[in-house]
C-alpha cells in the first residue's frame, strides 16, 4: 500500500504543484470524490477565498470538475475521465441536483434495481423543475421534468459503499417507464425488465401506483406486458383493465405506427407478441 501511494504521489507532484498534490491525495484517502470548498479547506488549513482560488485553477487544469458553485468532482488520476465508476455518476447527480428533490429514473433505475443487462451511458434523473440536461465528466446527464402528481414512489438506495442516492422503486420504475418507453430503450427493454424481476413485484403496490398515476398508456401496457408473460393475479388484470380507456395507444411508441388494434387493451401492438416472448425466453 505504501508503495502504491508513493507512486501515485510521485504521478501527481510531476504535473502537480504540492499544495494541489496534497489536496487530491488527502481528499482521496478519506474518499471523498465530490466535495465543497470548506471540505478541501479543511485539507489546506487555509482561508476559505485561498482554498476557492486554488480549486478553481485546478479545475482549470483539468484534475477537476465544478458540479455547481463551490462543489467539485475530482478527475480519476490514473486514466481520466472515462474511469469514472458507473455509481459514482449517481452521486454525482444527487450533488448536482441539491438542494431540489430528485429521484434517479428509467433507464438508470432500470439499471440500479439489475433489470437490464446493457450498459446505461446516460443518466436519467426526474425532477420537480424544469431543467437542462448537461455533460459532467463526459456524461450526459437527462433530467426528466415531472409534475406534483407523477413526482412520488422513490426509495434510497447504496448506489456506492458510502454514498446513498433517491431511486424510483421496483413499481414505480415499471410505470415511469411504460410512460415514456424512449426514456428506457423502448418497450422491449421494459419488457426484459419486469421479466428479470418477475419475482419481486408487488402487484398491490403496482395496482395502488397505477391508479394513483392515472396515465392510462402505462397502464395499459404493463397490462399487456403481464398478460403476455403469463404473470399477475387475475384481480391484478382486471384492475388495470378498469384503467383502460376507449382511446388507442401504440405499445410501443418508439417504433412505427402500425401493426394490429388490440381492442381488450386499446393499443395498437406495433411489436409482435411473439417477439417480445422470444426477448425474455431464448
Amino acid at each position: 500500500m505504501g508503495d502504491t501511494q508513493g507512486n501515485y504521489s510521485g504521478k501527481m507532484n510531476k504535473t502537480l504543484g504540492p499544495a494541489s498534490a496534497e489536496v487530491l491525495l488527502r481528499l482521496s484517502a478519506k474518499g471523498k470524490k465530490v466535495f465543497s470548498i470548506a471540505d478541501a479547506q479543511a485539507v489546506t488549513e487555509t482561508s476559505y477565498r485561498a482554498t476557492a482560488i486554488l480549486l478553481s485553477q485546478m479545475a482549470r487544469k483539468g484534475w477537476l470538475v465544478r458540479l455547481a458553485p463551490g462543489k467539485y468532482l475530482v478527475v480519476p488520476l490514473e486514466a481520466g475521465l472515462e474511469s469514472l465508476p458507473l455509481a459514482d455518476r449517481y452521486v454525482i447527480a444527487r450533488e448536482v441536483l441539491d438542494p431540489l428533490p430528485y429521484y434517479v429514473s428509467h433507464y438508470s433505475a432500470m439499471e440500479l434495481h439489475q433489470m437490464t443487462t446493457q450498459p446505461v451511458n446516460t443518466v436519467y434523473v426526474t425532477v420537480p423543475r424544469q431543467r437542462a440536461s448537461r455533460t459532467i465528466a463526459g456524461v450526459e446527464y437527462r433530467f426528466v421534468y415531472a409534475n406534483p402528481r407523477a413526482f412520488w414512489g422513490w426509495e434510497p438506495i447504496w448506489a456506492t459503499d458510502q454514498e446513498q442516492v433517491q431511486v424510483s422503486d421496483l413499481e414505480k420504475t415499471l410505470l415511469d417507464c411504460a410512460a415514456r418507453p424512449h426514456l428506457c430503450g423502448g418497450l422491449g427493454e421494459l419488457a426484459k425488465g419486469l421479466w428479470l424481476r418477475k419475482g419481486d413485484l408487488d402487484e398491490s403496490r403496482l395496482v395502488a401506483y397505477a391508479q394513483r398515476l392515472d396515465h392510462k398508456a402505462a397502464s395499459k401496457r404493463i397490462g399487456f406486458l403481464l398478460e403476455t408473460y403469463a404473470l399477475g393475479r387475475p384481480a391484478t388484470i382486471a384492475a388495470l383493465q378498469a384503467l383502460v380507456n376507449s382511446r388507442y395507444a401504440l405499445l410501443d411508441p418508439t417504433l412505427p405506427d402500425e401493426g394490429p388494434y388490440r381492442a381488450r387493451w386499446r393499443l395498437r401492438v406495433n411489436l409482435d407478441p411473439e417477439e417480445l416472448k422470444a426477448i425474455v425466453w431464448t
